[in-house]
């Protein structure tokens, strides 16, 4: 049966089938801008999900503020004067958008091994790329080896 169907049907009038498939298409194409989907975590979630209270529950009790990451790879070496000229252009014009409470980059997190120095040393004067009388090479070691920049700040 629906072999025949084929042979009689789609094989003899093939043109005005696949006219008839396009038109198809294309009032659907047409239609689809129409269409609106929710996909925000209200409608994905349900009311009563337990685990949706207690995050719920957890965000009121301690802030977690939203956040963005950027990534710049410059064309210099990362710790030349220009690219960190760069990286501070970005980092205050970020500061001057209202909804941004601050900016972490290479130019302020702290250099704990540039050079070592004792714990007590830095409690009290923690070194940046902005402190004066930074070797640039021993924090470009620090940010490319430290378990704590590595492939986090720097890669």
């Amino acid at each position: 049966l629906l072999r025949s169907f084929y042979d009689h049907i789609i094989l003899k009038y093939s043109k005005t089938v696949l006219l008839l498939i396009l038109l198809g298409v294309a009032f659907l194409g047409y239609e689809a801008r129409k269409l609106e989907i929710d996909a925000s975590s209200e409608t994905l979630l349900l009311e009563d999900d337990k685990d949706l209270e207690y995050t719920r529950l957890i965000n009121q009790r301690y802030f977690t503020p939203d956040f963005l990451v950027i990534s710049y790879t410059p064309s210099d070496d990362l710790l030349s004067d220009r690219v960190l000229g760069t990286i501070r252009s970005m980092s205050q014009d970020l500061l001057k958008l209202k909804r941004v409470e601050s900016v972490t980059s290479i130019l302020n997190v702290p250099l704990l091994e540039s050079p070592p120095k004792p714990i007590a040393e830095l409690i009290e004067n923690v070194p940046t790329l902005e402190s004066p009388n930074i070797d640039k090479e021993l924090a470009k070691k620090e940010f490319l080896n430290s378990p704590i920049y590595q492939d986090n700040l720097v890669s």
